[in-house]
């Protein structure tokens, strides 16, 4: 089962949800969590009182999603466009920016997920999702984010800091989300700590909220060239359930893993994109090498539409489940992902960087 509302992440609604499953587990008795994902549960529980006294202010809050499951930041901004995140999960659960017909309305989609066997897990919205390889094929994923600060003012734009480091070599990610009047941006940035390299891979997964993906475009994608392959299994996507059979967790076969089957198999030849326009409303999973820097996804449905830019990311992957499916729905949504497919080595002492924005023109 999965919910999904406009209101989503409101901490109301979420404990609404959360309630109802709880109720259902109970009858079970079986156990019961909510998560990010299943790495989530292994990080400390988050000190809500700490996080009050010392980070909140104008502008930002902090509410508990369930003791021991970390909890819920809320942004705002005089201009009343708002942010939701979930820590240490890191995932921007919500962004409403103010629109043309003068009222705020949700970008993001994201749905809670009743798993079946008494976990459930929050997925979607913006999810970072990276894997750092070093000797003997040791991977860290940057997860369980601790916060390092908060600054901005909302009348002008609030950031908020986080950073984890790798319990096997010591090497850091820093992670800000900058929430601003027209934008959301995200920064991601790995140090390399270690004595040794890293290979680095990842992707910033956007599930952009859809009235049907056939009234769904990309523009500005003429000759860029892609490939089909299968999907991108992260904990923290959402895959329509009629491929996620064929996929695998990315870190079980190396890059392979990025995948939904082997690459070898079921990547098809590369080719070029004829039209500016490109029509999102067949199941489909594309990967472009050369995609420009910055896009347009519009919603004919809903009548807004929104630009996407990034820094530091040479492939892009856009996802998206077709249009068989229930109009504003669980699968009502496209995914749009800039990726570091091939793998970067990171050096001793080496940084990468890289980031990405969601523009609202709607305003």
């Amino acid at each position: 089962m999965a919910n999904t509302s406009p209101f989503l992440p409101t901490s109301k609604y979420q404990s609404l949800v959360v309630s109802s499953i709880i109720q259902s587990r109970r009858k079970r008795k079986k156990s019961f969590s909510l998560h990010a994902s299943s790495q989530s549960t292994q990080h400390p529980p988050v000190n809500l009182d700490y996080l009050k006294r010392e980070f909140a202010g104008p502008g930002v809050s902090f509410e508990s999603i369930g003791s021991g499951l970390g909890c819920a930041i809320s942004l705002k901004l005089d201009n009343k466009s708002t942010a939701n995140m979930t820590m240490p999960g890191g995932m921007i659960t919500s962004y409403r920016p103010m629109m043309w017909h003068g009222a705020v309305e949700e970008v993001l989609h994201t749905i809670v997920s009743d798993t079946g066997d008494g976990t459930a897990k929050l997925q979607g919205g913006v999810s970072v999702d990276f894997q750092c390889i070093g000797k003997d094929a040791d991977v860290w994923a940057p997860r369980g984010w601790m916060l390092r600060g908060v600054k901005g003012r909302p009348n002008q734009s609030i950031q908020i800091e986080f950073f984890c480091s790798s319990p096997l070599h010591g090497s850091e990610a820093r992670y800000a989300v900058t929430l601003c009047p027209d934008q959301i941006s995200t920064e991601l940035s790995i140090t390399n700590n270690s004595l040794l390299p890293l290979h680095i891979t990842g992707v910033i997964l956007n599930h952009l909220k859809a009235s049907t993906p056939d009234a769904t475009y990309l523009i500005g994608m003429q000759r860029s060239s892609y490939f089909t392959c299968g999907p991108i299994m992260s904990e923290l996507g959402i895959v329509p359930r009629l491929t996620s059979k064929t996929g695998m967790g990315w870190a079980e076969k190396g890059l392979d893993g990025l995948f939904g089957g082997r690459r070898d198999e079921i990547r098809s030849e590369e080719r070029e994109e004829e039209n500016d326009f490109v029509h999102l409303t067949e199941e489909s999973y594309r990967y472009y090498r050369d995609a420009p820097r910055e896009f347009t996804v519009l919603d004919r449905g809903r009548r807004n539409s929104i630009k996407i830019g990034n820094n530091g990311f040479d492939e892009l992957y856009i996802m998206s489940p077709g249009s068989n499916h229930e109009w504003y729905g669980q699968y009502a949504y496209v995914c749009v992902g800039p990726a570091v497919l091939q793998p970067v080595v990171l050096h001793p002492g080496d940084v990468w960087h890289g980031s990405q924005y969601l523009y609202n023109p709607n305003m």
